[in-house]
């Protein structure tokens, strides 16, 4: 996922992966064989709010409904933790992502934290 960021966004833009994946409340990752071919994420925000994070479907396995697949159990599991609104940010060379998440109900809302400082960044939000 970074390096395919890297190539898009250009080299030394994209944050540090290592340092944010240990704050993480949930991580998901969908394999095939022994391969991880999607993942996401949910960073508590606060008490209403849950982020999601790493939303990744490997190329090669593109356009099977992982994404689809990935985002549905993200947000059952923010409900199910009893959070009310999710946010989430993608860049705006990613129209694939940016569709995905209108589909599903997402609205563009002020990027936000260090996002806001980030000319390619399109933060969204949903309220559940």
């Amino acid at each position: 996922m970074f390096y395919e960021l890297e190539s898009i966004y250009g080299k030394g833009t994209i944050e540090n992966f290592t340092g944010e994946n240990g704050k993480f409340i949930y991580f998901l990752v969908v394999k095939s064989d022994d391969i991880n071919v999607a993942s996401g994420a949910i960073n508590h925000i606060n008490e209403v709010t849950a982020e999601i994070k790493r939303m990744f479907v490997k190329q090669g396995f593109r356009g099977r409904g992982l994404s689809k697949l990935v985002l549905n159990a993200l947000e059952e599991y923010i409900k199910g933790k009893g959070y009310k609104r999710i946010i989430l940010e993608t860049g705006g060379q990613q129209p694939e992502a940016i569709s995905l998440y209108q589909k599903f109900g997402y609205t563009k809302i002020p990027c936000y934290d260090r996002h806001s400082l980030d000319p390619n960044s399109i933060c969204f939000g949903k309220d559940i």
